[in-house]
């Protein structure tokens, strides 16, 4: 047979620019009387601004303007919690939060003009353990809450937890039970950065008539104009995202970051404004994968039937919600506590806790990663105990054809067991 396609190497579309160098990233965009923005970051996790004195600034030269939070009307952005000031304001809630901007006609002015910012601040207790966030009598990260826009109570009233989540089947006491062994195990998993070549950029532009510009390194193009025109206040008609090349993107580029102050220098100096950040701002204000806290407790029958299990899962989503874009503003990987496994009694209560750490954002499969590596170490730490064959454990406990996962979706056409037994086959799975 002879086939056009499968079985022949395609080559890459945009492959022959990105080696020629013809390819055109956000930061090599020049406007005419384009200017460079920077940000002053917090050096403490959590104070209060006490004091902010620009008058040294004023004498650098080059300098086209200098924006504080007192600057900025009070409002927040965020993808579904608009939780996040686009300069803090009244204090800060994690080192690197942007404190200060400024735009100038060349970076080394813009760093200079940075350096002649004094501010004075007053330091907070901070937290930095998601479970010790949610206990009673921990620092508060935000005291305003419930005034946010986006913020939906709930279900549980607890220091720092913006979204809980919980889903159960069947009777979890029965089940426990049911058993002849109850194990339980915790796992810490920790913060990812999505290691992208290109940082985070933006280019804004704002004319005469209030049209905005923008060319920036996010993969959601449509979701961005959407955004800038509901917590900006501009007209969608007003505003044009121009597409561009992103170099890399792995889930970490889908939010507004540094386009809104962006925009506010733009419109304050009447000339288009780019930012670029350093790797170093990128692993201190990314948006990286969320750390997060799994337990897990499961009832096993003597013959390795999975019969029930509790399990709770943490995430830390750092000081500030904003880069998570579904209605409930917390990741989903926590459906996966039940893995591939049948468990007819279960409980999931799954948390978003506010921390003194970076914000955190989403990393290819949001949450899932962390919850999966937690169920299948539990899964490996079950069979040892009870003296059983890793593979067999998993291959008596796997969903079949009209099972239900967590939140109720059923399963068809389900081929676990003919993937594990080939990849058991493929490397010799029992052989010495």
């Amino acid at each position: 047979m002879n086939l056009k396609v499968v079985g022949r190497p395609l080559g890459r579309i945009e492959g022959p620019e990105k080696v020629g160098g013809q390819t055109l990233y956000t930061a090599d965009v020049e406007l005419p009387g384009l200017l460079w923005g920077k940000c002053l970051r917090s050096p403490f996790a959590h104070a209060r601004i006490v004091r902010v004195n620009i008058e040294r600034v004023k004498t650098v030269r080059g300098v086209a303007a200098i924006l504080t939070g007192q600057d900025l009307p009070p409002f927040r952005v965020g993808l579904s919690l608009q939780d996040s000031p686009v300069l803090a304001q009244g204090k800060v809630r994690f080192v690197g939060e942007k404190v200060a901007a400024v735009a100038a006609v060349h970076p080394d002015a813009a760093e200079e003009a940075l350096s002649l910012i004094e501010i004075e601040y007053q330091e907070l207790p901070a937290v930095f353990d998601p479970k010790e966030a949610m206990a009673p009598g921990a620092p508060l990260v935000h005291e305003e809450m419930p005034s946010y826009r986006g913020f939906h109570p709930p279900a549980e009233t607890l220091p720092n937890v913006f979204a809980v989540q919980h889903w159960t089947a069947g009777d979890l006491d029965a089940g426990f039970k049911e058993a002849d062994f109850v194990l339980e195990h915790t796992f810490r998993t920790q913060l990812a950065h999505q290691a992208y070549l290109e940082p985070h950029a933006a280019v804004v532009s704002v004319d005469g008539s209030g049209r905005v510009g923008v060319w920036a390194s996010c993969k959601a193009p449509f979701r961005l104009k959407q955004q800038m025109a509901k917590q900006l206040n501009i007209p969608k008609d007003r505003i044009r995202v121009h597409i561009i090349a992103v170099g890399g993107d792995f889930g970490g580029k889908g939010s507004l970051m540094d386009i809104p102050v962006c925009y506010e220098l733009a419109k304050a100096t009447g000339r288009p404004v780019k930012m670029v950040m350093t790797y170093a701002e990128e692993l201190t204000a990314g948006d990286p994968r969320h750390p997060s806290l799994v337990r897990l407790k499961s009832g096993i029958k003597r013959d390795g039937t999975l019969v029930a299990r509790e399990a709770e899962v943490i995430f830390n989503s750092g000081a500030y919600a904003a880069f998570k874009p579904g209605e409930v503003p917390n990741l989903g990987g926590a459906t996966h506590a039940t893995g591939v496994y049948r468990i007819p009694h279960y409980s999931i209560r799954s948390f978003g806790v506010y921390t003194n750490n970076v914000p955190c954002g989403y990393y290819r499969a949001p949450g899932q990663p962390q919850v999966v590596f937690a169920v299948e170490s539990h899964t490996d730490l079950i069979a040892e105990k009870l003296g059983i064959d890793p593979l067999e454990l998993r291959l008596k406990n796997l969903l079949r054809d009209g099972d239900k996962l967590p939140g109720g979706r059923g399963v068809d056409k389900v081929r676990c067991r003919e993937t594990l037994e080939a990849a058991a086959k493929k490397v010799g799975w029992g052989k010495p």
